[in-house]
């Protein structure tokens, strides 16, 4: 019986330590609203994803913590969602949801009334909940703005403030945006406040928005410590457009992302319009395609680049970064960023063409078993190893490409080279033994 105690006593302590954070909801999204509308409570909806980290650490340090769970279990009824799972979906695209980990916090009616974003600690957490409570009862809610705005679309000052509200709660403005630079004098279009506004709206800018067009119109007329933003922005709109495209395989508007990409030079990000046909196939499925436009790169562009050229061109963005720390212009107080910062300088065009060369190379080892085409991957391999001598991963590359053209004697000896260099650097090399052992005894080394 003192034993049946004991254990009854450790069950129970047990259940109280389970209970201290967070208590979420298992049922449907439906029976959630109905238990939120019986208790009188709000619902507190944590969109998440399997693959974020930040989520991860959210549920595993922050969620479980006694202090937490008193707050949102006495105010609100908790729920989760995996955005890209079941119910998750349409809740997530309702609430348009763009980023892991998102907070929502919603009416037993399902209106939203206040949202937050990323990972923090439980003090940040827990103040969220206390600034979502205080936008529960703001006497002017979301669907009172929308209802106003049907009446007061073309009044700025209206604009302005409804423009704030949406930003206040993570939703997509670009449509309020558009009418208010439409509405204001053109000279007023490249404002500090616009400039701004520009830099809130990225994911949401696309081509052949109003917005979109102003900033081409406009690029040079911002000022000039706004000019990375535009040009960011520049590069969101077809970055975000061709997504747009890829999504529902619209071919049109593919074709309109690359007329406009070649209306604005010198974009720093983009380059080469084949990177970003590889993108757009690479996201319909169309792996022919993908590859075609990415072996056309490869040849037409990259390796008529001279390994010197782009060796040159890091030596002088790094000066450049050097000149900038010299004149104050950029701080030196954070020494860490500071030496991740010049160590990415030092090779960033190196590195980037490397990727190109070898990313390109390995779907031609994955997929293809032409003869020629395989050699001209075995050559972008040799140009990226060329620019990055004694690396494993592309010398473990070049060495499958070997062994894939059947010479397997070559493949075995670069293939052992590139374990050698790995275990002097205590890197994982169990990867290149199972290598050598497919190569040895004559199994196929690509899927």
């Amino acid at each position: 019986m003192k034993n049946l105690s004991l254990i009854v006593s450790a069950l129970l302590i047990s259940i109280a330590g389970f209970s201290q954070g967070i208590r979420f909801e298992n049922g449907t999204w439906a029976e959630v609203l109905a238990k939120a509308k019986q208790s009188n409570k709000p619902v507190f909806i944590d969109v998440y994803t399997s693959w974020c980290a930040p989520c991860k650490k959210m549920s595993n340090e922050v969620f479980p913590l006694a202090e937490v769970g008193k707050v949102y279990n006495a105010n609100f009824i908790c729920y989760q969602i995996d955005a890209e799972k079941g119910e998750g979906i349409e809740i997530a695209k309702k609430y348009d949801v763009k980023a892991y980990p998102t907070y929502l916090f919603v009416k037993a009616d399902g209106v939203l009334f206040s949202r937050s974003m990323s990972s923090m600690d439980a003090e940040a957490f827990i103040g969220i909940s206390k600034k979502a409570l205080m936008d529960l009862n703001d006497p002017k809610p979301l669907t009172e703005w929308e209802k106003e705005y049907i009446l007061k679309g073309n009044d700025t000052i209206f604009l302005k403030k409804y423009i704030g509200k949406r930003m206040e709660l993570g939703l997509s403005f670009a449509t309020q945006f558009d009418n208010y630079l439409q509405l204001i004098p053109e000279k007023n279009r490249t404002s500090n406040y616009v400039a701004n506004l520009y830099y809130e709206l990225e994911k949401q800018l696309k081509i052949n928005s109003f917005a979109y067009k102003n900033l081409v119109a406009n690029r040079n007329k911002f000022n000039t410590r706004y000019s990375k933003i535009i040009d960011q922005e520049l590069e969101a709109g077809i970055m975000n457009t061709l997504g747009e495209a890829a999504e529902s395989k619209d071919e049109q508007l593919l074709k309109k992302v690359m007329t406009t990409f070649d209306q604005i030079p010198q974009l720093p990000n983009l380059k080469d319009k084949e990177v970003l046909y590889m993108q757009y196939y690479e996201k319909t499925g169309e792996f022919e395609k993908c590859l075609q436009h990415g072996i056309d790169f490869c040849n037409n562009t990259i390796m008529k680049i001279s390994p010197d050229s782009i060796l040159k061109k890091d030596e002088m963005y790094l000066q450049l970064l050097e000149k900038r720390f010299v004149s104050g212009e950029m701080s030196q107080n954070e020494q860490d960023q500071i030496v991740a910062l010049r160590k990415f300088m030092a090779h960033s065009e190196r590195d980037k063409y490397s990727g190109y060369l070898t990313g390109i190379a390995y779907r031609v080892f994955e997929r293809v078993s032409d003869v020629n085409t395989l050699q001209k991957a075995l050559s972008w391999t040799a140009r990226s190893l060329e620019l990055n001598p004694n690396t494993p991963r592309i010398m473990d590359l070049y060495a499958n490409l070997l062994y894939k053209l059947g010479r397997k004697e070559e493949s075995i000896a670069k293939e052992s080279e590139a374990l050698e260099i790995a275990k002097k650097a205590n890197d994982d090399s169990k990867t290149y033994e199972e290598t050598l052992r497919k190569m040895s005894s004559g199994e196929k080394t690509w899927k």
